[in-house]
């Protein structure tokens, strides 16, 4: 009787699962190929809905080093130039000096033969003196006229020659105090800047063996590999960051107003200036220079990146509020904006007019960003609402929900999380939200960093992904690698984390921790590197290329102590 209710049970389960796999092929079937689905009331998830196919070989990463490869070189060969004018400022330096130590030294010497002068002149003109009275007492006695003395050097005009000599040293030592200071500052400055070309010599070998590398085999990224290849320093905290198109630049907006532009390799920074308050997001189009930042003061400005010291070629104002998202269109002819007013505006590039003002969303939008076909445009708001728009018609098209990254806490009566990080895969079949789900105390912010992954086509949600252990805190900012090899997000609270997921997988495959909480994160265009924006005023610049000898060598030498 037990193995006949197994059997028959085992019959009514398949019978179920074809009925149900039936009324989905007939579903599918029944729609039109040119409807675009509703999303589902009820989220529908798939474990691993997507082939791996492995990590993608990256040809171009050889290219990024090459240049980066030639910018050392050509930073060396500055340096050198800089080493050698400072090197030949102390000789000149040191030979004035030498010069008035030698002059000084001859004048005391005149000083004191003339002294010596003064005092046989003195004496000389005593005997002259005593003599001349003998000679007037022993003419008036005998009639004689004795030999008459010789002439000797003027007492006064050697007396006088030895105060001028006196003030004469003076004056030099004083003069050779200040040089010897200068020289003194010369010298650390020499010993800075030999420091410093000896920094960029490294850099230029070690940038060197990764061309070598790449030559040797096209490099893949393995975020097992992860580690810190430098840092950027700034005065207050950072929240959002970029890699630009050339590779040449990291970009940060900050408390405060400066932006940050650090060249990657040299570390050299140059703040813009143009904006009142913290420039929160910002984007670029492709390799070009250009680049336009939104800013909470409700500004958006326009840059010129390859400018020494840019300046705002537009600096406009764009909403009431804070400006919470931007992003240019794929073709750099528009870009969107969107804000606290709950509006998002479209602007053309090149004239920097408003073109169209969007209305729908009834929350604070957080974040904007272009499909890469250019002809949609995907906005998240506050309660994780998210609205495709046709930019064609700048109608609403489509819904998804997002809400599982949201939460009004009745408790302390406050809404907690919202689309804190939006991307769209390169190829368009994917994209990703990130912020906080499962709250459990919307006043200390504890919840747990969340990722949602959607298929663009259909809209469903493939994946809710969080983190393995129990880690608490915000997801800041998501990417997909531009190979859709993986997707990387970072976040935290009290710490900070860097997570990776294969693509539809609930769980990371791999995290990293942080020294401090990143709230934004960005890809290289190599697809090797990345960078983080970080609560303790650095910007960290990671790699997940194979390792270099230099590399191997240290962690060698590290094993062995």
């Amino acid at each position: 009787m037990s193995f006949l209710r197994s059997v028959i049970s085992m019959r009514v389960c398949l019978l179920t699962g074809m009925l149900a796999l039936s009324a989905t092929l007939t579903g599918l079937l029944a729609e039109k190929p040119n409807d675009k689905p509703v999303t589902p009331e009820l989220p529908v998830l798939a474990v691993k809905p997507i082939l791996d196919h492995g990590p993608t070989p990256l040809p171009a990463a050889l290219k990024f080093a090459q240049l980066d490869a030639e910018k050392a070189i050509k930073q060396s060969a500055a340096q050198f130039a800089v080493v050698k004018e400072v090197s030949q400022k102390f000789k000149v330096a040191n030979i004035e000096i030498e010069s008035d130590q030698k002059k000084i030294q001859e004048t005391k010497s005149k000083i004191k033969t003339d002294t010596g002068t003064l005092k046989k002149t003195q004496q000389a003109l005593k005997q002259l003196k005593a003599a001349k009275a003998k000679q007037k007492n022993l003419k008036v006695k005998s009639g004689i006229v004795l030999e008459a003395a010789r002439p000797q050097p003027d007492v006064d005009v050697l007396s006088q020659q030895i105060v001028k000599s006196e003030e004469l040293i003076k004056e030099i030592e004083q003069s050779l105090k200040a040089k010897r200071t200068q020289l003194e500052a010369i010298k650390k400055q020499v010993s800075s800047e030999k420091k410093q070309l000896g920094l960029f010599k490294t850099k230029e070998s070690q940038f060197t063996e990764f061309v070598n590398l790449y030559q040797e085999k096209p490099p893949v990224a393995d975020p097992k590999l992860l580690r810190e290849v430098a840092s950027y320093q700034h005065s207050r905290p950072l929240y959002s960051c970029k890699i630009d198109g050339s590779g040449n630049y990291l970009l940060a907006g900050a408390q405060g107003s400066n932006f940050n532009r650090w060249d990657i390799v040299s570390a050299a920074n140059t703040q813009l200036a143009g904006h009142q308050s913290w420039v929160r997001r910002f984007d670029l189009h492709g390799s070009s220079s250009l680049m336009i930042t939104g800013a909470y003061e409700g500004k958006i400005a326009w840059w010129d990146l390859t400018s020494a010291q840019p300046k705002p070629k537009h600096l406009i104002a764009a909403h009431k509020g804070y400006v919470r998202g931007v992003s240019v269109s794929p073709d750099g002819k528009l870009v969107a904006t969107a804000g606290n007013d709950r509006l998002i505006k479209i602007w053309s590039v090149q004239t920097a007019k408003l073109i169209q003002t969007l209305e729908g969303h009834e929350h604070q939008i957080y974040n904007v960003k272009f499909h890469p076909c250019g002809r949609y445009l995907l906005s998240g708001d506050l309660r994780g609402n998210l609205k495709q728009w046709d930019t064609k018609t700048w109608t609403a098209k489509r819904k998804f929900d997002g809400s599982a990254i949201y939460k009004y806490d009745p408790t302390f009566h406050g809404h907690i999380g919202g689309v804190r990080g939006m991307d769209i895969s390169r190829d368009g079949k994917y994209f990703a939200i990130s912020g906080i789900g499962q709250v459990s105390n919307a006043f200390a912010g504890i919840g747990v960093p969340t990722v949602i992954l959607f298929d663009w086509e259909t809209g469903k949600q493939l994946a809710i992904m969080t983190p393995s252990d129990n880690f608490k805190g915000t997801c800041w900012g998501v990417r997909f690698h531009p190979e859709n090899d993986f997707i990387a997000a970072a976040g935290g609270n009290s710490s900070g984390m860097i997570w990776f997921w294969k693509l539809g997988e609930q769980k990371p495959y791999f995290s990293q921790k942080v020294k401090s909480v990143p709230y934004d994160l960005d890809f290289h265009p190599d697809g090797l590197r990345m960078c983080i924006a970080c609560y303790d005023k650095t910007a960290r610049l990671y790699s997940m290329a194979p390792k270099a000898p230099f590399e191997l060598a240290k962690e060698k030498a590290k094993k062995k102590k």
